[in-house]
């Protein structure tokens, strides 16, 4: 197991391959400080996937020791002691000396380092910009099998998250660990294993998110976040958070002031309880910056409590089993997506009218939920940064988007609170920040107490928004009065309505 060494001279390398993004100067600076600031006693750094020393200038200046790794040999003269080995590699030959064998450095560099019953690796700082390679990757896949023996707790999911669990594994108790990584770790149930480990083994002190223009020069548009670690539990206090800024120019502004106020001891911070979503029908996910008022709201009933939240149909090849044309053999309405349509959305595809007898024979051609079929509901958004709602009417099918069977009398005033720029927030800027919005995730949107006479108001509204969409007319009037009395209801106050604005004003820059 392990990628191939190379020596890279040239900078047109294939980064979605390497998944190498060299880290601005101004955050390596922030993150070394940071590390620096908590602990100006230690002597010895390492990092783990270390491309060019970006991060590590800091640490030079103040001569401490320090080590780095890289698959890739990216210059010629390193000022660290470098070692040229696959990180992940090298980290499975660390857990196998535990099993009894001895193991050393020397063969590697001359960092001397010799293997004990532990993967305690002794250093003070441990710094990292891991590659944000997705699941799709060569290596995960041609390694799958021996990687979920290595990372039975987080998975295999994607390189980041296995470089994150590696480097816990390997601090010592109180090492510090800066790391600037790929964030969708913070609310993706897939990652609810990192989570876990992250809040079981380490002190968080701080989790600054990234503007997702920060690697636009790179051609990477990845959303990332500065976290501050500590291994153990023991330093556990308050912990400081920043939403995602709007632009790398903010950001710059940002960190410099961070910097100023951690040295006056004058950042606001939060309890740890306050940015963790820990509700038994939550999974631990990572919140910041969340009002009171809006957290408060996961304690009550959720969507999925009180209505049936499905996914439908896959077809495998939508081109052979779906039309744009109604006519025979594909007569069936079928609604994959409403896309950024809110309360009407047309269906413009037809379902083979042998769609039932497909699932029985064509393997990965699945109806799921038959016994819901045809029944009348919501079809939610799936994919892209809004989330929407539209009326799914009787006797239609849908895809494999979220979908909410529920009949006429509720379907109304849910859609209205579907389409609320409160559930816009609570789906986009609490419970997912990446980019597939799932049933699961639909069926934890908190209800909020709305009486019967606000329902049938929010019904009637919603009512009107769908003929006017339908019409091609503007509705945002009448949204405006559902989000007033979806605000009223849900007891919000007017700085957490405020807030809600500054996010949805633009989502994009902003989830």
């Amino acid at each position: 197991m392990g990628r191939h060494a190379k020596v890279l001279e040239k900078d047109n390398i294939d980064r979605r391959e390497l998944g190498y993004y060299y880290t601005p100067n101004f955050v390596s600076k922030y993150i070394s400080s940071r590390l620096l600031m908590l602990n100006p006693n230690g002597q010895t750094v390492l990092d783990p996937c270390v491309g060019k020393e970006e991060l590590l200038e800091e640490f030079f200046q103040n001569n401490k020791l320090v080590d780095g790794i890289d698959v890739y040999k990216y210059k010629e003269d390193y000022r660290s002691n470098f070692i040229q080995k696959d990180f992940i590699e090298f980290y499975s030959e660390i857990k196998r000396s535990q099993n009894g064998s001895q193991m050393t450095m020397d063969n590697y560099s001359d960092v001397a380092y010799e293997s004990k019953q532990s993967t305690d690796l002794g250093y003070d700082y441990i710094i990292a910009n891991p590659p944000y390679n997705c699941h799709e990757v060569d290596y995960i896949k041609s390694n799958k099998s021996n990687l979920k023996e290595l990372f039975p707790e987080v998975g295999v999911h994607n390189m980041y998250s296995m470089f994150i669990s590696a480097i816990i594994d390997i601090a010592k108790e109180g090492s510090l660990i800066g790391l600037i990584t790929y964030d969708s770790f913070f609310t993706a149930k897939a990652h609810s294993g990192l989570r876990n480990k992250i809040l079981s083994e380490c002190t968080i002190h701080e989790i600054t998110m990234c503007p997702n223009d920060l690697f636009h020069e790179q051609d990477a548009d990845v959303r990332t976040s500065i976290v501050i670690l500590q291994k153990g539990k023991s330093s556990q206090s308050d912990v400081f958070v920043s939403n995602r800024p709007l632009s790398k120019g903010d950001f710059e502004i940002q960190l410099e002031k961070q910097l100023t106020n951690f040295r006056a001891s004058n950042q606001k911070v939060y309890k740890l309880s306050d940015i963790i979503l820990n509700n038994p029908k939550d999974g631990y996910e990572f919140i910041i910056e969340c009002p009171d008022d809006i957290k408060s709201l996961f304690l009550n009933d959720r969507l999925g409590e009180k209505f049936k939240c499905i996914t439908g149909i896959s077809t495998g090849n939508d081109q052979l089993y779906l039309s744009k044309v109604k006519e025979d053999p594909f007569i069936i309405p079928f609604y994959k997506n409403p896309g950024k349509n809110r309360f009407f959305t047309k269906n413009n595809l037809y379902l083979h009218k042998d769609f039932l007898k497909f699932d029985s024979e064509i393997k990965n051609f699945m109806v799921r939920n038959k016994k819901l079929l045809y029944e009348p509901g919501i079809t939610c958004s799936s994919m892209g940064v809004e989330f929407t709602a539209a009326k799914l009417p009787k006797d239609s099918t849908y895809g494999v988007n979220a979908n909410i069977i529920c009949d006429d009398h509720e379907a109304w005033w849910l859609l209205a609170y579907l389409n609320s720029e409160l559930v816009s927030y609570l789906v986009r800027g609490i419970l997912i920040r990446s980019n597939m919005i799932t049933s699961g995730y639909v069926s934890r949107i908190p209800l909020i107490n709305i009486n019967e006479n606000d329902k049938t108001n929010l019904g009637h509204l919603a009512k009107e928004a769908h003929d006017k969409a339908n019409d091609g007319e503007s509705y945002q009037k009448l949204l405006n009065e559902i989000n007033h009395i979806v605000n009223r209801c849900a007891l919000l106050s007017d700085n957490t309505i405020k807030k809600i604005k500054k996010f949805n004003l633009d989502l994009i820059k902003n989830t």
